[in-house]
């Protein structure tokens, strides 16, 4: 049937917003697209945030060769996965790829998932699993080309430690397909995990409940949780903010209050020591039932998603934080922080650092969303991270080409 081009453009920036406001991809991660012709889509450009979109921006592409206008803005480097969508179902006219949460912790395991009651009829008997390839590379397009080529009768696709693909007849039969998918694999997840007791009820903290009592060492259990406070530098200084409302002005080169100020808890010489290690500033405090769990086993995160390994690091440092050390704790800190846009504190949690509020919330998203995906990853047995080379080299891509260009336009 297709879409009239000005209507499928603008469709396409409406569905990046909405998908932004809930929470199912971050900065410029997913993609989204519609078909215009027998033979030609248009979808998002690469590397331009969803929120600085306009229809203009939104490029066309053909399906049997992926040709588009080089004098113009690049499509998204997925361009070859809708294609597959749109090559292999002639019915389908919109096709969206997330990196939503519950879906993508699910994927780690490279398992396809099998459906059944209500959500069959909107996703098909199955929801196949495409084997790993690292983003933007021809082995994910093949991958995801393969499973949708063999599975006729399924809509959604997860792509192993990345997303999903979600193909609709229209608009809302994509976002139908999109928010089925989450519901689906939360029920998932829930009824996987022994002893939850929730059936399709399953929250983070129930996860984090079940990942503590059955990975966490006894002796880490019950870490009393302490407030690492946010903050905002300016220059040779930082404003510390606590939950409680209390804010102090502290010094980067000592981490304690300025002249003239308010004692600062102890906590500053942490945030201080980041500063020093880093050109962020800003550093934010994620204390959710799930990241402390995370926290708590005390170990290195290697990202099972590979978005995570992007944003926030190839390997986030777990650091202690010890009332009896905190200054040596503080400089070892600031040494982990270095390179990466996030640390684990034993028991406390993690610390997102940026260049701007932006960058900020983007690696919160994703330690979110890794957090949730390596509890689950490790109660699922034979399930493996990411490998060192493909972390490494994400990371390096992320730095030197994506995080700049998201801020041209």
């Amino acid at each position: 049937m297709a879409i009239e081009k000005r209507i499928a453009q603008e469709l396409v920036v409406k569905a990046g917003l909405e998908l932004m406001e809930s929470g199912l991809i971050a900065r410029t991660w997913g993609n989204v697209s519609a078909r215009i012709s027998d033979n030609v889509f248009v979808i998002t450009p690469s590397g331009i945030p969803y929120e600085k979109l306009t229809p203009d921006d939104i490029v066309e592409v053909t399906i049997d060769e992926l040709k588009y206008d080089e004098n113009g803005l690049k499509p998204s480097s997925e361009k070859g996965v809708h294609a597959a969508a749109y090559k292999h179902h002639p019915e389908v006219d919109f096709v969206i790829h997330t990196h939503q949460i519950a879906a993508s912790a699910v994927s780690v395991t490279g398992r396809d998932v099998p459906v059944s009651g209500e959500a069959k009829a909107v996703l098909g008997a199955v929801i196949p699993n495409a084997e790993y390839g690292m983003p933007s590379t021809g082995k994910l397009k093949d991958a995801v080309d393969a499973v949708i080529a063999a599975n006729p009768t399924s809509k959604a696709f997860l792509m192993r430690h990345h997303g999903t693909v979600c193909l609709g007849r229209d608009y809302d039969d994509a976002f139908k397909v999109v928010n089925t998918l989450e519901d689906y694999c939360k029920e998932i997840m829930a009824k996987t995990i022994a002893g939850v007791g929730h059936n399709d009820k399953l929250t983070d903290a129930d996860l984090a409940a079940v990942y503590t009592a059955a990975v966490v060492a006894p002796e880490n259990r019950d870490i009393p949780c302490e407030d690492l406070g946010s903050s905002l530098r300016e220059g040779d200084t930082f404003t510390l903010f606590m939950d409680g409302g209390e804010r102090y002005e502290c010094s980067v080169e000592t981490g304690k209050a300025v002249p003239g100020a308010p004692i600062a808890p102890r906590v500053a010489e942490l945030h201080a020591e980041i500063y020093k290690n880093t050109d962020d500033i800003i550093i934010r405090n994620y204390q959710t039932p799930e990241a402390i769990a995370l926290s708590k086993k005390g170990e290195p995160e290697k990202a099972y998603l590979d978005d995570f390994c992007q944003i926030a690091g190839s390997v986030v440092a777990n650091v202690n934080w010890d009332p009896t050390s905190y200054r040596t704790d503080a400089v070892e800190a600031g040494k982990a922080a270095s390179g990466r846009n996030a640390i684990l504190v034993k028991g406390h949690g993690a610390l997102c650092t940026g260049m701007n509020p932006y960058d900020a919330d983007a690696v919160k998203l994703v330690l979110e969303k890794e957090a949730i995906a390596a509890m689950y990853a490790q109660l699922v047995l034979g399930t493996k991270n990411l490998g060192t080379l493909d972390r490494v080299i994400q990371r390096l891509v992320y730095k030197m080409k994506y995080s700049k260009q998201a801020d041209k336009k």
